[in-house]
Parts: C-alpha cells; structure tokens; sequence
C-alpha cells in the first residue's frame, strides 16, 4: 500500500474513534447486563467499575432513571410511633401513607378488621411479608419472635380497604412456619402465599396457597436452603427474593422464587466477603434488586446492585455510604433512591442522599421494626366482599 493510502487509513481511524468522555456518557446510560458484556471492548472499558469518575456519573444516572414501574406509586410507612413513656411492648403497629421530601405528608391508615376483637390484640404483634405491596396487595402476618406461629395471614388491599383472612390449616401444634413469602402469579392472576413447614420432629415441607382456589397444597421443592432474614423478603416483576445460605454454612446466595413455574432460582455472591461477619440487607433500589453490606460496629455501607439473575458476575458495587458519625439501620428506600436508616441509638428516622451524601433528620422516631414500603394502587382486586368498617 503506497503512503496515501496508509494515512488515508490512519485518518479514518481517528474519525472513527470516540473520546472517553464521551464514551463514558454513553455508558453510563447502559444496564448492568450490558456493561458487563461491553468489558471485552478494551481496557478501558473493562476498568469502568474501578473508575471513580465514571461510577459518580454512573450513579447518578441510575438514580434518576424513570422507572414505569414506580407509576401511581406512594410510600408507606410501618411501626411504632406512640409516645415513649408507653413501654414498647404496649405500643400497637401504627401505618401511614407519606409523601413530601422529608416525609412530613402522614395520613394514619386504618387496619384491616379493625373491629375484629381477635386482630385488635394481634396488631400489636405483625409483620408485613416484603419491602412492598404486591399490585397493591399486602401481606399481613405475625412478627418478632412470634412469627413461627402463625394463626393466619390477612391479605390486604389499602386502596379499597378489602382484605381476605387465609388460615394456614396444615398448622397444628406441633409445626411452625419457618419463613413465609408473598407474590403474585401474573400467568394465572393469581396471589399466593408460601411457607416452609417445620415439624417437631425436624422435618420440612413447603406449602402454597392460592387465592384463586382459596386453598392449600404442597409443593415438591429442595430444602436446602436457610434463610439469613426471613422478614427481608425483595419482590418485583413475578419473583420473591431472600439471601440465604446452604444448610453446611458454607455458601451465601439470592435465593428468588418464581411465582408462575413455582421453583427456585439461586444466583451466587461474591466470595470476598466472609458473610458471617456481614450484616446484609436486601431492598428495591430505583427498580433494581440491591445488597446492603455493613460489617458490625461500623458506619459504612456497600451497595451492589444486581445485573442478572443467576449470574454471580453481574453483582456491582455502585454506591459506598459513610463512614457517619453514628451507627445505622436500614429500614427501605424512597421513590428517588433516597434511603431512610433509623439510628440505632435514640430510634430516629433521618433521609440519607446517595447523591450528595448527606443525611437529614426526619423528625419521626420509630422503635423495632420499621418499615419504609413501596405500595401501587390498585382498586380492581377484590376479596369477595370482606370490608374494614
């Protein structure tokens, strides 16, 4: 090839390529899934995670990414608020639907079967399944340390204030619930409830109910698995998700259950974090499945975010909080990917920006449990006549 022609070659290189700059604009508009299939590019490409510069940009995308899901959407706030001079046993689960930048919009909701003598006692004493409604419907059961003995599941509309009480009639004295989950089967139409059974004498049995057929049955599935949190369940889009361990101890995983083929789906986690000294918390990040890692006694928090189902290589760290001057709990996230956190010394709830950094107070103090929920509204799903009054 004469000269012309080679530098005729070499500027038409130089007109194809793309400025980093550029390129990481463009990037860091992309899914996880794609980013992580882009890192063969070049070099350059595949450091991305290890870039500071590129992860602020990336961050701040992913938070302001509308999201169609959170659509007619709202905040729902859970747990006891009473005065402090009531003991905290005497405190019943309060509910409110919030809004406003620092939540300062509360509307007090009434609980399903208010008038009922036997939940009257009970509310003192439930848990909600889940960081959410599911369509709307919520998930009513017994918390603390009284939740492996379940009397019954209340499913729960707030839009309509309809609700539904299932009994678990497989429950005896002699069994308990070892960890439950909530979901919707979008195939059928159809809301189901799952338990894991444990007999006194050490067996397990899985169990379903369907709404549709308003009843009970048991499925073939493995029981290997141990859950880390049976109160922080994750739905979204047809699954429910826990982080669990294998039955030796040795393994830390996602364990997601898809409500319409009705099996397990395991997706791997990184093993550089010894997860018997890690705290984890699982939450619905703006859309996307997140892990919260947080070793005792300090004040910072690891955020991955979850690109794929089942593929252990797509967990990516997006967001590092603290260290903060005083240690914290999660307790959810809000609509922008704001997260609440109640400290652990004086149970106040404050607002942390994953954006800027900052923390500001809420002037809401909670004790126990406490939940932030994202609930849709949904006024179309009935419970054949059941009706707060």
């Amino acid at each position: 090839m004469n000269k012309h022609g080679t530098a005729e070659k070499v500027k038409f290189r130089k007109e194809l390529h793309i400025h980093d700059d550029i390129a990481f604009s463009i990037l860091s508009k992309l899914c996880i899934k794609s980013l992580k299939r882009f890192e063969c590019v070049c070099k350059s490409w595949s450091l991305l995670f290890d870039n500071p510069n590129f992860m602020t940009m990336y961050g701040n995308f992913f938070l302001t990414k509308e999201r169609p899901s959170y659509d007619h959407t709202s905040l729902l706030l859970y747990g006891k608020f009473t005065p402090s001079e009531v003991s905290y046993l005497d405190k019943p689960f309060e509910f409110y639907s919030v809004s406003g930048d620092r939540l300062e919009n509360r509307v007090k909701l009434r609980w399903p079967c208010y008038n009922s003598i036997d939940f009257l006692h009970a509310r003192y004493d439930y848990d909600i399944i889940g960081s959410g409604s599911v369509n709307g419907i919520l998930c009513l059961r017994r918390a603390f340390a009284f939740y492996c003995y379940v009397k019954f599941f209340i499913l729960w509309n707030p839009s309509t204030e309809e609700y539904k009480i299932v009994q678990p009639s497989f429950l005896d004295d002699t069994s308990s619930v070892s960890y439950s989950g909530f979901g919707n089967d979008s195939s059928r139409n159809d809301y189901k409830v799952l338990c894991l059974i444990e007999e006194v004498q050490g067996t397990f049995t899985w169990e379903i109910y369907s709404l549709r057929t308003d009843s009970w049955r048991v499925l073939d599935l493995p029981l290997h698995h141990i859950s880390k949190n049976c109160c922080q369940q994750l739905y979204m889009d047809g699954l429910s998700h826990w982080m669990c361990e294998s039955v030796t101890h040795k393994e830390t995983y996602l364990l997601s259950f898809d409500w319409s083929n009705e099996v397990f789906i395991t997706t791997q986690i990184d093993d550089n974090f010894d997860f018997h000294l890690v705290l984890t918390h699982l939450v619905l990040l703006n859309g996307s499945i997140a892990l919260i890692l947080n070793l005792p006694n300090t004040t910072t928090f690891h955020i991955f975010v979850l690109g794929e189902l089942s593929v252990k290589q797509s967990w990516t760290k997006i967001f590092i909080l603290g260290p903060v001057s005083f240690p914290l709990y999660p307790i959810g996230v809000g609509m922008s990917g704001d997260m609440v956190f109640r400290k652990k010394d004086d149970s106040r709830l404050i607002l942390f920006n994953l954006t800027s950094q900052t923390i500001e107070e809420l002037g809401i103090q909670a004790e126990g449990l406490c939940k932030i929920l994202i609930h849709t509204e949904n006024l179309t799903t009935t419970f054949k006549g059941n009706k707060s009054k």
